[in-house]
């Protein structure tokens, strides 16, 4: 009975483990498609500039801390949207846990170390100017609770509707001001569901997830028109 219930589980492991195989082979044939259709670069690497800013964007500032093995430029689609650099990427970090396991009845201790890769997406865009570091995300519950125990969200009093409905931080509060012009505002309101975060010449949106190829081509489209209007409204206040 003991050997039924074994082999049961390691069918259905094997099963499991074709299907993600299967699932992560269709997903990457997809990805590559959508690079032909777009006239972009599949696995080309990311840019050069664009590397070096990497560990400055909170969400992989995040990954790179929480664990070891930390690769970014995985399944990438890269090229120009109205002649500025835009990448598609995955990328992937590892955490481990140590445990120790007491086998009473064999009379020994088992140590071991279970580790687990965790793996998202995002999409990087050129912007037409340099600015300082600003998150943008949709408002949570949890921000609202942050905020009663001084965790800073940038409120704007003349943008309402926004500020309600986004959290904002930048260690530069007139820097954020700055941004979020009325027309940002409404764009965000109307179109971003997503987190964006500004760093210099560059804005990285992602959505904490892996994303589907045409999820993948979605963000890709709102980033460049974001880039187009932001570099727009701060080129017409500067």
């Amino acid at each position: 009975m003991e050997l039924l219930v074994v082999a049961g589980f390691l069918v259905v492991g094997v099963a499991g483990w074709i299907y993600y195989q299967l699932s992560d082979m269709h997903r990457d044939l997809e990805l590559e498609k959508l690079a032909r259709r777009m006239a972009m670069n599949f696995r080309f690497g990311l840019p050069a500039e664009l590397r070096d800013l990497l560990p400055r964007f909170r969400a992989l500032e995040k990954a790179i801390e929480s664990g070891g093995e930390f690769q970014a430029g995985i399944n990438s689609i890269t090229g120009s949207w109205r002649d500025r650099k835009i990448a598609f990427f995955d990328y992937q970090w590892v955490t481990s846990h140590s445990y120790r396991r007491r086998s009473w009845w064999r009379g020994w201790d088992d140590d071991g170390e279970i580790r687990r890769t965790h793996q998202r997406s995002a999409v990087a865009v050129e912007l037409g100017v340099g600015l300082q570091p600003v998150l943008i995300r949709p408002e949570r519950l949890v921000d609202k609770a942050l905020a009663l125990v001084g965790y800073e969200d940038i409120d704007f009093d003349l943008l309402p509707e926004f500020s309600d409905a986004f959290y904002v931080n930048s260690p530069d509060r007139v820097a954020a001001r700055r941004l979020v012009t009325p027309e940002l505002a409404r764009f965000f309101l109307q179109h971003v569901r997503c987190t964006v975060d500004f760093v210099g010449p560059w804005a990285l949106l992602h959505r904490d997830s892996t994303l589907t190829p045409a999820q993948a081509r979605d963000l890709m489209e709102l980033a460049g028109r974001l880039s187009e209007l932001v570099t727009r409204e701060q080129s017409r206040l500067r």
